[in-house]
């Protein structure tokens, strides 16, 4: 009985500890669900399985942890998912959430993507909600989210220029960069930052391969031929242009697959699948940073007044294994770098247990030294004793020792014949198995002595030994027996220690083949020459060799033509001989378009076809070459200088009339000739040769498919051109740029109507007319470009913060501005910064452009015409002046240049007034543009002239001096 209540007591007693210990678990557990605060919204541009994720998801939960923290994650996937679709898809599912969710404290967004769209919703999505982002690149998308409320977050700087800055140190040979971008946000962010390095590193070429234009195995095969003076850096694939998609293990495998060099990556993901490495964006360290920053804006900080972090946390990362790959030491690395894949020695795992072993060994080593030096003590006594006795008993052993050396001594004579029949059985072996011949000559008998079967391979009538002269007269022509005579006499006259000739004859069957004659004398005791012995080794397939790999030398592979070694050598040689002639320098016209297009490939075989017709050049006074890519020399010799260069460029000209067919397409060639003639113009092969590029390069600025002789006025031109770039570089760097603005009346009214923006140096008096060319030839016209965009619509914001009346201001936009793929996603960019209206911004084109890029250019008008932008035709009249072209391209007014206007009007206002009706019926808006003359108003306003712009109502003003007239009446002012 009293053991069953104890029984009862003790399960009692468990019960109440269990009921105990499950109600502190509940309120532990709904303690930590009060506990929990901030409700936190992550959104990755990419899915969960991208290699930065998991690094942001940890630097997250470090900062902000499960338990404490109500933590959402959503992912965009837009690395397989980037339709306007997708976008819409995610947007309405993550309104859904929003709708039915408890509110979010703050936003965290990953990369470009992410932040594009919060920015793009923050309004109607994240109205007062604090937004920090992390791994963004795209400069001008965090320039954007600067201007922004409630948005700050950290950089994701590339270290671009640090990973050039190691290229350069493991391949100091390195005058290339290859960038691997794409198409996606991430990849047009990374191109940009490349390119922005240029003018950091002047010594390397910048280039990039964009996947977005080819498929994966093409991007493949253009990897494949990069040199080994290339520093390649993978930066950004993951779509090519079929759109199809490729992780970044997939592409590093790819790209590692076809490289001859190591391929350095700035970002990560890569490393243990082929990518050396580099100095990487850490995710990771960049996550926590975000997080502490949204931690600190929950504690009271304003967002606003967290500047934008944009240097950001990176470190060196290397595969062990590419790094023994390319024989790369670890010393060449920089310091702090961490090595993937390496195997960690047992000394690195186990610090504390191998001190221990050092300590117990060297200790061990201490005793036994000590022990040592004893030994030795010891044994030098031993030694003594020894000496001692060896010297009673060496008596005997020497008295032992004759009979034995004489018995071995005998031994030994015998095993030397031996070897001497052994070297000889061998010598005669490797005589004959080289295709040798031993030959002797007696001095005193002057006869010479030839292997038998040499001699029957040379003529089978000869005997084995033979006077000298009747054996030499057999086999070799006069001159090379006199070479060997002479040969012979300098031997024995001292002159040189060995007999050693080439010699050139013929075998039986009349075939040429090559000897190599060496000998040396054999002396009696008084050092006379009794004989001279030595081998006649064919040498014939050397001898080939050598004239193959001398043509190979001198002769392009591919085209078969000399290369530029010939022409070096020939160029020499008709200067030292003061001869007179010219060289023509050929440069294949849009060449590079047909590489880029179809590949190098079907390049090399088009350079092969137009080798052909080259080569029928050559002739008596013209030699052709083949210089290197895709130019040719033709060197022309003779008096005759003047007429031989006129018939050869006739002769070109008719070669390629006729169109190239390969492959079932027809390519028109085209050639840039560059010509300098010498000693005319020089007589150094340097200065000929940068004359006729000098001249060639003219003809490429100036239109191409030309010829151009140099002159000193090309150089100047050159000259004058490099100066004008420098100050267009100067002027961009140093704000050394302004703008002038022309009032355009309203022949009405007499009010401005609107302006135009015309560009000018700040200390320069340069013409824009030659300033503008230089630009548009240097590519500085993208920049300057932007530059008149930001500056004209920054200075109509500025006049209407002052209180002007807002009035349009005319852009002049170049064609070669067509090449500035980002214009338009700037100019929106800028409109919205200034608040400014798309309909007050115009842009003037010319018709030159529809002529360069017409398919491009209406692409281009369209989409700005779809952006509420107007567009003016300017100087209509001065070029093609085809009606044609108003029909089709989305113009809204015409203006006239000031040659058209005062051909017709002064001599028939009839036929001004009909251009003017016909604009008119187009719905056109007709400007004319140099109006100087109070007639010139009068007629243009009888026409139906709608805005007059000259000198007659005002110049080109300073934008100060603008406010002053900003609502004058000119009419009324002027014409009184």
């Amino acid at each position: 009985m009293h053991k069953r209540k104890r029984i009862l007591k003790i399960i009692t007693c468990i019960l109440v500890v269990f009921v105990i210990f499950s109600v502190y678990n509940n309120l532990t557990a709904y303690s930590a669900n009060e506990k929990k605060g901030k409700n936190i919204l992550f959104i990755s541009s990419y899915n969960e399985n991208f290699p930065s994720v998991p690094d942001e998801v940890k630097g997250i939960r470090s900062v902000f942890p499960e338990e404490k923290y109500n933590v959402d994650f959503e992912y965009m996937d837009s690395k397989r998912f980037v339709t306007d679709e997708s976008r819409k898809l995610f947007h309405d599912l993550l309104q859904y959430k929003l709708e039915h969710l408890p509110a979010y404290d703050g936003v965290i967004v990953g990369d470009d993507y992410a932040l594009q769209f919060v920015m793009d919703y923050q309004e109607e999505m994240f109205p007062g909600i604090p937004i920090v982002f992390l791994g963004v690149n795209d400069t001008d998308r965090v320039k954007a989210a600067e201007q922004k409320s409630n948005i700050t977050g950290i950089v994701e700087e590339l270290s671009l220029e640090d990973n050039i800055r190691l290229g350069l140190s493991l391949n100091k040979k390195a005058k290339r960069v290859v960038a691997i971008v794409d198409g996606t946000l991430t990849g047009i962010g990374d191109e940009r930052q490349f390119y922005s390095l240029k003018d950091e590193f002047p010594e390397l070429t910048f280039d990039e391969i964009n996947a977005a234009k080819y498929t994966f195995a093409e991007v493949g095969d253009l990897v494949s031929k990069l040199g080994n003076d290339t520093i390649l850096l993978y930066l950004s694939m993951y779509t090519d242009k079929t759109n199809t998609d490729i992780t970044i293990p997939e592409a590093s495998a790819l790209l590692s697959e076809a490289a001859k060099v190591p391929i350095i990556r700035a970002e990560v993901g890569g490393v243990g699948n082929g990518v050396l490495g580099g100095k990487m964006f850490s995710y990771y360290h960049s996550s926590v940073k975000a997080a502490k920053t949204l931690k600190k804006i929950f504690e009271g900080t304003s967002p606003d007044s967290i500047p934008i972090v944009t240097k950001s946390p990176n470190y060196y990362i290397f595969d062990y294994n590419v790094l023994k790959k390319h024989h790369i030491s670890l010393h060449n690395l920089p310091e702090g770098s961490k090595i993937e894949g390496r195997k960690i020695s047992f000394m690195e795992q186990h610090p504390i247990l191998t001190a221990n072993f050092v300590l117990i060994v060297s200790l061990s080593l201490l005793v036994i030294i000590l022990l040592s030096t004893d030994n030795i003590r010891r044994r030098k006594m031993e030694k003594r004793l020894q000496e001692s006795h060896e010297e009673l008993v060496q008596t005997y052993e020497e008295l032992t020792a004759s009979e034995e050396e004489l018995r071995v001594q005998y031994e030994l004579s015998q095993q030397h014949m031996e070897k001497i029949e052994i070297l000889n059985q061998k010598y005669s072996i490797a005589v004959e198995s080289t295709g040798s011949a031993v030959w002797e000559y007696d001095v005193t008998l002057r006869t010479l002595s030839v292997s038998e079967g040499f001699l029957n391979s040379v003529d089978s009538k000869l005997t084995q030994m033979k006077d000298i002269d009747i054996l030499l007269d057999g086999i070799l022509s006069k001159e090379q027996k006199d070479t060997v005579i002479a040969e012979y006499t300098r031997y024995l006259n001292g002159e040189i220690d060995k007999i050693y000739r080439e010699l050139m004859l013929y075998n039986h069957k009349g075939e040429k083949i090559w000897v190599l004659l060496s000998g040396k004398g054999v002396h009696d005791l008084k050092g006379t020459v009794t004989s001279l012995n030595g081998l006649l080794i064919d040498i014939t397939k050397i001898k080939e060799q050598e004239e193959f790999i001398k043509y190979l030398a001198s002769n392009d592979h591919l085209t078969n033509l000399p290369n530029r070694m010939s022409f070096m050598e020939k160029i020499n040689t008709e200067l030292q001989a003061k001869a007179c002639g010219a060289i023509l320098l050929m440069d294949i016209d849009n060449f590079k378009g047909i590489n880029d297009s179809v590949g190098h490939l079907y390049g090399d075989k088009m350079l092969s076809l137009i080798a052909e017709r080259i080569r029928t050049l050559i002739g008596e006074n013209i030699l052709a070459y083949r210089f290197g890519g895709d130019e040719f020399i033709v060197l022309i010799t003779g008096n005759d200088v003047e007429l031989l260069i006129e018939s050869c460029l006739e002769k070109i000209k008719e070669l390629f009339s006729e169109p190239i067919q390969l492959m079932g397409t027809e390519h028109l060639v085209k050639f840039s000739i560059g010509i300098t003639v010498f000693p005319k113009d020089n007589s150094d092969m340097e200065r000929l040769l940068i004359n006729a590029d000098t001249a060639m390069y003219f003809v490429k600025d100036n239109g191409r498919d030309n010829h151009m002789f140099y002159s000193d006025k090309i150089l100047e031109d050159i000259r004058s051109k490099a100066e004008i770039e420098d100050i267009l570089r100067d002027a961009l760097r140093d704000d050394g740029l302004r703008l002038l603005y022309q009032p355009q009346i309203n022949v009405n009214t007499g009010k401005i109507d609107e302006f135009e923006a015309l560009l000018r140096l700040k200390n320069r008096n340069l013409s824009p007319a030659k300033f503008i060319e230089v630009a548009e030839m240097s590519g500085l016209i993208i920049d300057i470009g932007r530059w008149v965009t930001k500056e004209a619509i920054r200075q109509m914001a500025e006049w209407r913060d002052k209180g002007y009346p807002v009035k349009p201001v005319a852009i002049n936009f170049s064609g070669k501005q067509l090449n500035d793929r980002e214009y338009i996603s700037f100019l929106h960019d800028t409109l919205q910064e200034y608040q400014i209206d798309p309909r007050y911004v115009e842009i003037e084109i010319t018709e030159s452009i529809l002529v360069e890029e017409t398919e491009n250019t209406l692409t281009f008008l369209n989409e700005l015409k779809a952006m509420g932008l107007r567009i003016a035709m300017d100087d209509f009249g001065t070029g093609y002046s085809s009606i044609n072209y108003l029909t089709f391209i989305p113009v809204n007014k015409i203006k006239l240049d000031k040659s058209l206007c005062e051909k017709f009007i002064n001599l028939d206002n009839s036929v001004m007034c009909s251009l003017i009706g016909l604009m008119h019926s187009l719905n056109l808006i007709i400007t004319a543009e140099g109006i100087e003359e109070t007639y010139q108003y009068y007629r243009l306003k009888e026409g139906g002239c709608d805005l007059i712009q000259g000198y007659l109502f005002s110049k080109p003003l300073a934008s100060q001096d603008i406010e002053n007239v900003y609502n004058y009446n000119f009419i009324n002012q002027t014409m009184q």
